[in-house]
């Protein structure tokens, strides 16, 4: 099917990004093979109609493997265009499932409130890509606001609180994932402008998080120093950006 293939070519794509990243002509042979997934992605979304290409259950990878691609060549207006049309595809549901968790966009919470049980009572909550594609897709957002010109900050808006509606989707999801609520925090204070108070109540979740697991890891009784290596580097990290944070509501 037109699926199957636009996956096979974007694995292709994803193999010269990655593994064979160092061959000759790698480049140019990811971008042929993901100009055709993105041309049959598209022929496919026409055939399966508006409501299908909007919540539908096909997948954007041809789209976000391109915003790869084009972060890697530093392209990042045509990286963040790719992105946002991912995006724009799993809009609805990431809107909805965001708004269970306090992060809707709509002023009127009854409202989106009621998107959201719709969306789940019909199950259409399960058409949305999986989870990790879901968090990829946030991290690349993150990663277009901050090569974006501060010029442009209509862009860049709309990208990090689409970002923060991908994010809220996954929390909803599954709350327990602390790589989410740091990137929550780095979501808001990405806004124009910043929004510090939000990002502080996620940043310090994130701390909360990490300090159990520091502390249950090293009451295990297990060999996990390099495991807590890791912990303890990214509680750092973390506590480095509340700190940074507090110097600069002080200011």
């Amino acid at each position: 099917t037109k699926r199957q293939l636009c996956a096979a070519y974007c694995s292709i794509g994803e193999l010269y990004l990655t593994d064979l990243c160092e061959e000759p002509d790698a480049e140019n042979s990811c971008e042929a093979a993901l100009k055709a997934a993105v041309e049959i992605d598209a022929s496919a979304q026409i055939e399966s109609g508006p409501f299908e290409s909007e919540i539908g259950p096909s997948p954007p990878d041809a789209l976000q493997t391109m915003a790869n691609l084009r972060l890697s060549q530093s392209r990042v207006a045509e990286a963040l265009d790719c992105i946002m049309k991912t995006y724009d595809r799993m809009k609805v549901g990431c809107e909805a499932m965001s708004g269970l968790v306090g992060l809707a966009t709509d002023d009127k919470e009854g409202v989106q409130e009621a998107k959201a049980r719709e969306l789940l009572e019909l199950d259409a909550a399960s058409t949305l890509p999986e989870y990790g594609f879901r968090l990829q897709t946030a991290k690349i957002m993150l990663e277009c606001t901050s090569l974006v010109d501060d010029g442009n900050n209509n862009t860049k808006e709309r990208c990090s609180e689409s970002a923060i509606q991908v994010l809220g989707s996954l929390l909803s999801e599954n709350d327990e994932v602390i790589e989410v609520w740091y990137l929550l925090g780095c979501a808001f204070m990405s806004c124009s402008p910043p929004n510090p108070d939000s990002a502080r109540h996620y940043w310090e979740n994130a701390v909360d998080m990490l300090t159990k697991a520091k502390e249950q890891m090293e009451h295990s009784g297990e060999d996990v120093a390099c495991e807590l290596e890791v912990i303890q580097s990214q509680l750092e990290e973390v506590t480095k950006k509340l700190d940074e944070l507090g110097e600069e509501m002080e200011t």
